[in-house]
C-alpha cells in the first residue's frame, strides 16, 4: 500500500487532535513514522500586539514524508495601519531558508477579510495588508499551514 502526502496530511492535521493522534497511532508503521510534529511554541509578540484570551499565538513544524510545514494557531488584537512586524519566531525553532507566506483571517473591513502572514529568513513575523483607511484590528492564525523551507 502506498501513502501520498495529501492523505497523510489530511489524516494527521485536518482532523481534531484526538482523532488525528488515533489515526496516526493505529496506522501502519511506515505511515506513522512519516509524520513528525514539534511541540507548539509561543510567538514572541512585539509591543502593542496582544494575544487574545485563551488563544496565545503559537507555531510548530510538522514534517510529513520529508516535507516540512509551518502550522500556527491563536489570535491577536492589534491596531495596524501599515505592514507591521508583529512577532518573532521562538529562538529554539530555527529559521526558514526562504520566505514563508500564508493568508489568514482578519477583521472584515470594507469587504476585505484576509491578510498576508509572512515569516522572513531572520524569523520576523509580519502582517501585510493594513492601511490607514482599512486598519487591521485582529488576526486569527488557526488557518495557517504552509510549506516551511
Amino acid at each position: 500500500m502506498s501513502y501520498n502526502r495529501r492523505s497523510i496530511l489530511g489524516a494527521a492535521l485536518g482532523l481534531p487532535a484526538a482523532v488525528a493522534v488515533g489515526s496516526v497511532a493505529t496506522a501502519t508503521p511506515a505511515a506513522a513514522a512519516a509524520v513528525d510534529a514539534t511541540a507548539w511554541a509561543d510567538l514572541v509578540l512585539e509591543p502593542g500586539i496582544t494575544a487574545q484570551t485563551g488563544a496565545t499565538p503559537q507555531v510548530r513544524i510538522v514534517t510529513i514524508l520529508g516535507t516540512a510545514f509551518l502550522q500556527a494557531r491563536g489570535a491577536i488584537t492589534c491596531s495596524l495601519t501599515a505592514d507591521t512586524k508583529i512577532a518573532t519566531l521562538p529562538a529554539a525553532m530555527g529559521l526558514p531558508t526562504w520566505y514563508v507566506r500564508a493568508t489568514t483571517p482578519r477583521n472584515n473591513s470594507q469587504g476585505i477579510n484576509a491578510c498576508r502572514f509572512e515569516v522572513n529568513t531572520a524569523g520576523s513575523v509580519t502582517i501585510y495588508g493594513a492601511n490607514s483607511g482599512n486598519p487591521i484590528t485582529w488576526v486569527q492564525f488557526d488557518s495557517i499551514q504552509t510549506i516551511w523551507r
